[in-house]
């Protein structure tokens, strides 16, 4: 394994730092089977970390154009909200040991999400790691959604660093995708989807957890100045 540069970290947000995509799916399941769509695994990987617009579009091509998109977008947002309004927002393993091993040797962390800045937010101040985070860009902020790498190089832009040097914590096929696009180090933490040989090739690796990525770093793998 080849050694690399590490001025930055960059996190995609659901399904990475929290165990949220398993609410969202939950979600569209339930606002889709009580209108009679079924919303299942196979389709909702195809589309996360994609902006909402094309999300939108990706549900009328496979569903026809009188899909109640809007509808069922409002109860899933509406589940997923209340679930964490009563129990709060899983967060992953090894997300606030890493968070605090960055903040410790001065790397900035930002965030690089597809979600609302209401729900990031929110995610943040609830698990108190808002004080780590230097800075969150969100798909509204970009043209296109992953895999186009817009809304990493974005984030690249604000930190004030080159994609070479930033680290791309990512768990969907889409955001890996997007990494490797934008020349970025990526690393693929699998939520609900397992990598494809395609992704396993090209990253510069797939880890179990968000403690596994601290491990690259203390083995010298990941290497900061």
């Amino acid at each position: 394994m080849r050694k690399k540069l590490i001025k930055a970290v960059i996190f995609d947000q659901d399904g990475l730092m929290f165990d949220s995509e398993r609410l969202v799916a939950e979600g569209w399941a339930a606002a889709g089977k009580s209108r009679g769509y079924n919303i299942d695994e196979d389709f909702l990987k195809t589309i996360r970390g994609r902006s909402p617009k094309e999300i939108k579009a990706a549900f009328e091509l496979k569903f026809g154009a009188d899909v109640p998109y809007d509808e069922m977008n409002a109860e899933k947002r509406r589940r997923t909200y209340e679930y964490v309004g009563k129990y709060g927002i899983p967060v992953k393993a090894g997300l606030k040991e890493l968070l605090e091993y960055l903040y410790e040797r001065g790397i900035p962390a930002a965030v690089a999400t597809s979600s609302s800045r209401e729900w990031t937010e929110g995610n943040f101040n609830s698990t108190g790691i808002a004080k780590y985070i230097k800075l969150s860009v969100y798909g509204e902020m970009v043209s296109r959604g992953k895999p186009a790498p817009d809304i990493f190089l974005l984030a690249a832009e604000k930190l004030g660093e080159k994609a070479e040097n930033c680290l791309v914590l990512e768990d969907s096929l889409q955001g890996n995708q997007a990494a490797i696009n934008g020349g970025f180090v990526g690393i693929m933490v699998p939520d609900l989807t397992p990598p494809t040989d395609y992704l396993k090739q090209n990253l510069f690796a797939v880890c179990p957890s968000l403690t596994d990525v601290i491990d690259l770093f203390k083995s010298g793998a990941l290497y900061t100045e």
